[in-house]
């Protein structure tokens, strides 16, 4: 008997052209135009410098050329800087970078020589780097000024001046190179497996409105026989929509899918979360429409602070605090394993386990829920 009722939802949700749009035609969707979206924006930052120099000598030219000396910086001359002030203030630029005449006079002189650096507070992450480069250009002025008194005064500079701690650069390069994509495949795999749910609440709330719940009731159909006979079917629904989406991923934009066994069992641990969630929503919603805004909080909400659609190195820290509570984070971070860092079984082990739990939680949720779910379609 719990094989008939399998074969009729397994057959029921087959023919729903309705899921096929949910599970794989929307979300390509998603991957197709984000991906694109994505993978059209550059990485390389730069930062426009504007800037004023009235002193016209050789040592303000070399300070203003010392600070374009970057690919990631942008000189900008004004044509003047009451001008730049002007824009500084109307928002057009964010800082301002003025050498005032006399400049190479006051460093020749030994006097102060003060650059004038005016800027917006209200772009702090853009003004930052710019401070940060003139106060290093202006230490490397200050060096050779003292540079060239040691050297006249018979002193060893370079001895003197060597810095007491020195700092070795090694670049460490990942096992799997990462880009957009590798992102948004799995990340968008894991949201749109959430929609099932919906699917799950329409097919429950149909079974108590048509009287199939009561009728069931008085057979020798237990709860658990029919609770596993209309959860099985969803469970191989979502594994086969992960699946179709990683192998679309694979064709379609080359990503790496990496250990197979390992990616099956953090796709089966997913599949049986979200349909344990939707077999719990099913069984505690009155309504179609109740499951679908639940739903929506779920996917939407669990995607967002979950780090589905950036990394979670990008979210607020609170934010991030949150996502470790979210299956989602736990689901992402098992694909991210798996497919960026070639992780096995023993790597992914962690975060089946963490989702196998948030499964157990919404069976629970749904065995405690079906007394009341049959009283409800019995009334």
């Amino acid at each position: 008997m719990i094989y008939g009722l399998f074969r009729f939802e397994l057959k029921k949700n087959l023919k729903d052209k309705g899921l096929l749009f949910w599970m794989l035609i929307l979300p390509i969707l998603f991957i197709v135009l984000f991906g694109y979206i994505f993978s059209n924006q550059t990485t390389d930052v730069t930062f426009d410098i504007p800037y004023m120099d009235e002193d016209q000598s050789e040592m303000s030219e070399q300070f203003i050329s010392a600070l374009g000396s970057s690919d990631a910086f942008e000189l900008q001359a004004q044509e003047s800087p009451d001008d730049a002030i002007e824009k500084l203030e109307n928002g057009d630029i964010n800082a301002f970078v003025h050498i005032p005449s006399g400049f190479e006079d006051q460093i020749m002189g030994g006097e102060e020589n003060p650059v004038y650096f005016h800027y917006n507070p209200m772009y702090e992450e853009n003004v930052a780097p710019i401070r940060s480069l003139i106060e290093n250009v202006s230490y490397s002025f200050q060096e050779e000024g003292m540079r060239a008194t040691l050297n006249d005064a018979g002193l060893e500079a370079d001895t003197i001046l060597a810095p007491a701690i020195e700092i070795v650069a090694e670049e460490q390069v990942a096992s799997a190179e990462f880009d957009t994509i590798t992102h948004i495949i799995p990340g968008y795999t894991v949201m749109f497996t959430f929609f099932i749910m919906i699917s799950m609440v329409m097919s429950f709330v149909k079974d108590m409105q048509n009287g199939m719940v009561a009728r069931l009731a008085s057979t020798p159909l237990t709860k658990y026989q029919y609770l596993l006979g209309k959860w099985i079917p969803y469970i191989l629904i979502v594994l086969a929509q992960i699946i179709a989406l990683l192998l679309f991923g694979y064709v379609v934009y080359g990503v790496e899918l990496g250990n197979i066994a390992a990616l099956f069992l953090i796709s089966l641990a997913l599949a049986v979360i979200t349909t344990g969630w939707g077999l719990a929503l099913s069984l505690i919603t009155k309504n179609e429409n109740m499951g679908l805004a639940i739903t929506q909080i779920i996917a939407l909400g669990g995607a967002m602070i979950g780090g589905l659609w950036m990394p979670t190195e990008f979210l607020p820290e609170f934010v991030q605090t949150m996502g470790l509570f979210l299956p989602q984070y736990w689901a992402q971070q098992g694909f991210l394993e798996v497919m960026m860092y070639g992780g096995g079984i023993m790597d992914i082990l962690m975060y089946v386990v963490i989702l196998l739990g948030y499964a157990l939680l919404g069976l629970v949720v749904a065995i405690s829920s079906y007394r009341r779910f049959l009283a409800a379609a019995r009334g």
